[in-house]
């Protein structure tokens, strides 16, 4: 019985781990590789210490992204520049988002393994190639989160784009 139960469990295994390969490519071909590091940074206007919860579809906050290394959460450092944000996460690659890529920044309360109080989830929906993503960061502090939130929204180009709660 312990056989059966243990060969029950590492077919479970390998077909989630299949799986959650399989997703990686199909997400891997909609948009290409973000940024790391962007040209230039400009001055840094903002930075706090994050949780970084998940970069999911925008149109859908409960798909996780999992390719180019998006999938997993974990503590991070959120540096505002003027020319951009950077995400700089523990154990993984860092992600860059150009300020030209930025369309919205708004607060919530919930995504797709996560739930705060009302406005304690920053999301700053940004677009790579074609496809509008949602990354979704976790700052404790209600005034650093704050501060965070005037930075993003003082470097986006496009007027539409205002901070809005959730």
């Amino acid at each position: 019985m312990a056989i059966i139960s243990l060969l029950f469990f590492a077919s479970f295994f390998v077909l989630a781990l299949r799986g959650w390969r399989k997703r990686t490519a199909l997400q891997a071909n909609l948009f290409s590789e973000p940024l790391e590091a962007l040209d230039y940074f400009g001055e840094l206007l903002s930075k706090a210490k994050a949780l970084y919860v998940a970069t999911t579809l925008a149109s859908n906050h409960l798909e996780r992204i999992a390719a180019f290394g998006l999938g997993p959460r974990g503590n991070a450092q959120v540096l505002v520049f003027t020319e951009g944000v950077l995400i700089v996460r523990n154990g993984e690659r860092p992600l860059a988002i150009d300020k030209a890529a930025i369309e919205l920044v708004s607060t919530t309360g919930v995504t797709i393994d996560k739930t705060v109080e009302k406005g304690g989830l920053i999301t700053i929906d940004w677009h790579q190639g074609p496809v509008s993503l949602s990354t979704h960061l976790r700052v404790v502090n209600s005034e650093t989160r704050r501060e965070i939130i005037s930075a993003i929204s003082s470097i986006c180009l496009s007027p539409e784009s205002k901070q809005v709660s959730k």
